[in-house]
């Protein structure tokens, strides 16, 4: 078994408030959980308005998938064109053996 971890940094410029900030934050978070049926969410820089970080997962049976998996959910983050991505990172784990 492989999981996959991203954080995805987003600059949201459009954003003049925590509410705002929110609302930016759940449409990308919903949408992408719906697309993508991933376990995601908000994991730091609470207090900024026009800054937020996403942190999701992704199992699969081989490396190769689970970055594929990732790749994709990078790319539709950005064509949500909800804010400009400016930073991501990835971590990949292998439990067990790899297929």
């Amino acid at each position: 078994m492989v999981v996959g971890i991203s954080r995805v940094e987003i600059f949201l410029p459009e954003n003049h408030s925590l509410k705002e900030k929110r609302q930016a934050t759940k449409r990308i978070v919903e949408r992408t959980r719906q697309k993508f049926n991933v376990s995601i969410m908000e994991i730091d820089r609470t207090n900024l308005w026009q800054r937020v970080s996403i942190g999701f997962s992704v199992v699969g049976s081989g490396k190769d998938i689970v970055e594929r998996m990732i790749d994709n959910i990078h790319t539709y983050i950005e064509s949500l064109y909800i804010g400009k991505v400016i930073d991501t990172s990835i971590e990949i784990l292998m439990v067990g053996d790899e297929i």
